[in-house]
């Protein structure tokens, strides 16, 4: 292994990663970034009207970077669970825990915001096509 223990994020998944034979289960966030992600590209191929696909493809990158950081945060909460040199209540697990629930609950929030200024800058023809992009 090179140094994975040095970089947070790496560790994060190899630790997520460990959790026996079947996958965790997928948190919103995760599939939110996913067809952000792939949606960036796309927009200028759907959208004729230039500066209207700039403002709808500037939304897709909110939206993945919103979710990029979220996942970081996760990260982040899961870390600091994982510390064997901490001493830990089982109170003080159980409120990492809700934080990490409560970033998940925060970036969903925001991100339905972003949803809702796209379903206004996009016909629903255009929304519809880009919808069809997996």
């Amino acid at each position: 292994m090179v140094k994975t223990w040095r970089n947070p994020l790496a560790l994060a998944v190899l630790a997520l990663s460990a959790c026996g034979n079947s996958p965790p289960p997928q948190l919103p966030t995760t599939s939110v970034r996913d067809r952000a992600a792939c949606h960036v590209g796309v927009v200028p191929l759907v959208v004729n009207d230039a500066p209207r696909a700039e403002r709808i493809r500037a939304l897709y990158v909110q939206m993945d970077s919103l979710m990029l950081e979220t996942k970081r945060a996760q990260a982040e909460q899961l870390l600091l669970l994982a510390d064997k040199n901490a001493t830990r209540t089982d109170d003080d697990k159980r409120a990492r825990f809700a934080q990490f629930q409560a970033i998940e609950h925060r970036a969903l929030e925001r991100y339905i915001a972003l949803q809702l200024e796209l379903r206004r800058l996009t016909t629903p023809e255009e929304f519809a096509r880009l919808a069809a992009v997996k």
